[in-house]
């Protein structure tokens, strides 16, 4: 409302500029003889002498025409200061603003971080190594514990939107409309699985194809995300509870692992585009190709499988919140019939045959 106000004024003021250059050429011309009487010549000299720039091509030599130089002079610096004023108080409170995360994001197929947790700068960090990634912060934390986070980075690829990433108000502020991920993050301090299932029903009302990745402290809670048109489901204690017995079992397992996830590593798992000449060879040829022609190691394959309806995680005898997921969805104006879904196999047998379509895994 007041950036608003300061552009409606600073309209009014630079229409004043305008009256005061053409008024103070008309004048001119008609008390003042000799090359003045050239329109074009008194604009000329009449923009100059708004400016202070006082070039001295021009002067007036009748008191008349010497009184309107400084009337000209007074209403010019006063103008411009305005204008620059103006113009300045307007771009350091859109900084305030955006600092503060009460901005508007304008950020095309970026990445939507929702909430936070104590993994929040291993997160961003990851994903800003990986690529060139335009990322928006979404929560609710104090302006110090994003700002940490930000001055890492580029203010060019990372922004904030304070609020609460259930609403839409939020997440319109966010641009999630044209978002291409959302991450939505468990808070450890504050176990609130139901908020997650409501956030991720949010972001696909907005966009159907915003692919939703979400971190869930419950694992019994899982079906219900799912039912939210999920698209990938994150527990962190199945994850730890893996971790925490292969350092008994499979002590090996356990440290490969934790070297491939470490950011600093040299190698870790990428995919990859299998060239079109593989389409119909064995996964023995694409293998040997990677490790010849490229030097690293194919361990798998991945592909889209379309046409996985919502359907299928919903009960027959649905439960309330089953009927309030139904309903969002219907309002929304969306159909989640259908949605793609991700088949990895790792370490297929050496005479599966490669299809069109999938992707390879391959570890660095």
């Amino acid at each position: 409302m007041l950036n608003k106000f300061k552009r409606n004024y600073l309209f009014i003021v630079i229409f004043g500029l305008i009256i005061t250059w053409f008024l103070g050429a008309i004048i001119i011309s008609t008390i003042e003889p000799g090359s003045f009487s050239n329109f074009k010549n008194s604009l000329w000299w009449t923009i100059v002498t708004m400016t202070t720039v006082g070039y001295g091509d021009m002067a007036p030599t009748t008191t008349g025409g010497r009184a309107l130089a400084v009337i000209i002079m007074f209403f010019g610096i006063s103008l411009i200061a305005i204008v620059t004023g103006t113009i300045s108080s307007i771009f350091t409170t859109r900084k305030i603003m955006e600092g503060k995360g009460l901005g508007k994001i304008t950020f095309e197929n970026h990445t939507l971080i929702c909430g936070w947790n104590n993994n929040i700068s291993n997160l961003i960090e990851l994903l800003t190594k990986a690529k060139t990634i335009k990322i928006v912060l979404v929560n609710n934390q104090t302006e110090d514990d994003v700002n940490n986070i930000l001055s890492n980075y580029d203010s060019n690829y990372i922004k904030f939107i304070k609020g609460d990433f259930t609403l839409d108000s939020t997440l319109n502020n966010a641009n999630a409309s044209e978002a291409n991920h959302a991450i939505i993050l468990n808070d450890e301090k504050m176990i609130n699985d139901e908020k997650i299932i409501l956030a991720t029903l949010s972001l696909k009302k907005i966009s159907p194809k915003i692919k939703v990745v979400a971190q869930l402290n419950d694992q019994d809670k899982i079906a219900f995300l799912k039912r939210a048109n999920v698209d990938v489901v994150l527990t962190n204690h199945s994850f730890e509870s893996f971790m925490t017995t292969s350092h008994i079992t499979n002590p090996s397992v356990a440290h490969a692992i934790e070297h491939i996830i470490d950011k600093d590593a040299i190698s870790n798992i990428k995919n990859r585009s299998i060239p079109d000449e593989f389409i119909g060879k064995t996964f023995l040829d694409l293998f040997n190709y990677f490790y010849n022609e490229k030097h690293e190691i194919c361990i798998g394959t991945f592909y889209e499988e379309e046409n996985i309806g919502i359907s299928e995680f919903l009960s027959s005898d649905a439960s309330a919140l089953d009927k309030f997921i139904e309903k969002k969805l219907e309002d929304s104006g969306h159909s989640f019939e259908e949605k793609n879904k991700l088949n990895v196999d790792i370490n297929p047998n050496k005479d599966t045959i490669i299809n069109k379509g999938q992707g390879a895994l391959i570890v660095q």
